[in-house]
């Protein structure tokens, strides 16, 4: 059995890329290893909350609040840079859907927000796959 009390899987896109393995390979290594022991971290613990995940992102500035809903964020700092995993839960499992930077009030890419929301409707209609996080 496995000492993670928190599963999370990965998005793979309808074209068959596994997106959270893209921008993990895209980190250089300290932020690699810094995600690697915050999620590891975070997955033995039932209890999420500030400030390593903000439950709700419908309170982010210009965030369309109809289309976040049920969006969450884990949260960590590696490199001077504030690091974000984008997801949401369902059947007690976090399902990630995109990889970013937070930087005042302003997600890397910029259409983050609106990618995940995209992503977490592929995943709950079925038009998308998912994989367990083994990175």
């Amino acid at each position: 059995m496995s000492e993670w009390r928190t599963p999370i899987r990965c998005y793979i896109s309808p074209a068959g890329n596994n997106k959270i393995l893209d921008w993990y390979e895209a980190l250089s290594t300290p932020e690699k290893t810094d995600a690697d022991e915050f999620l590891k971290d975070m997955r033995k613990t039932s209890n999420w909350q500030m400030p390593n995940y903000r439950r709700k992102l419908s309170n982010v500035k210009g965030a369309d609040k109809t289309k976040v809903r049920g969006l969450g964020e884990l949260r960590w700092t590696s490199e001077k840079k504030e690091h974000r995993l984008l997801g949401f839960f369902g059947n007690g499992i976090w399902y990630a859907v995109l990889g970013c930077t937070h930087k005042q009030n302003i997600y890397s890419p910029r259409d983050a927000l609106v990618t995940a929301a995209k992503r977490k409707e592929e995943i709950e209609t079925g038009k998308a796959e998912t994989v367990e996080y083994d990175l």
